[in-house]
Order: C-alpha cells, then sequence, then structure tokens
C-alpha cells in the first residue's frame, strides 16, 4: 500500500493528528493543507461576528499564524477547529476593544474642540471623562494654556496677559499641550505578552 493510500485510510482525528504532527515538525505542505481545510471556517465565523469588514481578510491570516506559532501547544484533547474558534475569537475580541477605544478617543480629541459648553454637554459621557484624564497628562502650564483657549475662549493676548507671560510662550505652549494630547490619545494600549495568549488547548 502507498502512503498516500495509508493516509487515506486514516480516521479524520487520525488523519487531523498527523497532518498536525507534520506542520509542528515544520511541513510547509501540511501548514498549507491545514490552512486550505480550515481557512473557509475561520473566515466564515469572522463573517459572523463582524459581518462585511474590510479586514477580515487581514483577520483571517492573524488567525492562523497565532495558530501556527502556538501549534506545538495544541495537545489534540479537542478538534483542532474548536481551539481555531477560540482564537479566532479572542482575535474579534481584541478587534473590538481596540476599535471601542480608537472611537472613544476621537470623541476624546473633538470634546477639547467643540465651540462651547452646550455642545460640550451633548458629548457622550465615557467621551468626556477620557478627555479629562487625558488633560490631567499634561503639566499644569501646558494644561492650564490649553483650557483657557479651548474652553474658556480667551485668544492667545488675551492668556497672555492673565498669565503674564510672552505671546510666543503661549502659543509654545499650547502647540505642546495639543500634539502630547493627541500622543496620549494615539499611544497603543499595552497588551499582554504573546505567550500569554489564551487559546483552547
Amino acid at each position: 500500500m502507498h502512503a498516500c493510500d495509508k493516509t487515506s485510510a486514516l480516521t479524520p482525528a487520525a488523519d487531523e493528528a498527523a497532518l498536525i504532527e507534520r506542520a509542528v515538525s515544520g511541513d510547509a505542505r501540511a501548514l498549507r493543507d491545514l490552512y486550505d481545510r480550515y481557512q473557509p471556517l475561520v473566515r466564515a465565523f469572522l463573517y459572523r461576528m463582524l459581518g462585511p469588514d474590510p479586514e477580515l481578510d487581514d483577520l483571517t491570516q492573524t488567525v492562523f499564524t497565532r495558530a501556527f506559532l502556538a501549534l506545538d501547544r495544541f495537545r489534540g484533547d479537542s478538534k483542532l477547529s474548536t481551539w481555531l474558534y477560540q482564537i479566532c475569537g479572542n482575535t474579534c475580541r481584541n478587534l473590538l476593544r481596540t476599535r471601542y477605544r480608537r472611537r472613544r478617543l476621537h470623541d476624546a480629541l473633538h470634546f477639547f474642540t467643540v465651540a462651547g459648553e452646550n455642545d460640550r454637554e451633548r458629548v457622550d459621557l465615557g467621551a468626556r471623562d477620557e478627555a479629562l484624564r487625558l488633560l490631567q497628562r499634561l503639566r499644569p502650564e501646558l494644561r492650564e494654556v490649553f483650557v483657557l483657549y479651548h474652553h474658556e475662549g480667551l485668544t492667545i493676548p488675551e492668556i497672555s496677559r492673565v498669565l503674564e507671560v510672552a505671546t510666543s510662550t503661549v502659543g509654545d505652549r499650547l502647540k505642546r499641550a495639543r500634539e502630547l494630547l493627541h500622543k496620549h490619545a494615539h499611544a497603543a494600549p499595552r497588551s499582554a505578552a504573546p505567550g500569554r495568549l489564551a487559546l483552547a488547548s
């Protein structure tokens, strides 16, 4: 009996185990076979979770990248599909948390620049809290200039008179405050180390 005949005679579970064993050993063809076998399942799950998302193809690749990097830790206590579902779920949750944070920070930055107090009152409370949290990260002299300009509506010459500093100093502080707020807002959140990614075993 040829080798291919032996493989075809295996039960589905044994066939999968053999394919995984070859993939773990670095067999590129086995990795490709696993990808071809489970890509429709992974993509369909992501589609049901996220809809026609523009990042769907990239997310599918992300799932398989994570799975293949951790494949040597898969002990076979469950089906490979079950393990892949959990990686898909983790990937979706991470994406949605990241998008939620980006949206909240976008709203927070909008809170800094809306025209007046009545407009700011209509901003989502969570975004307002996020905006104030970011503002507290500025040094007091930068925060003061920013608040006087954006929230109290004073001009740079007026702020210069209030603080008794040169208008150029006010302009520099305002510029620096804006730069730091955007830097803080767009800083990547701390993430867990790759080895701590929760996977089904």
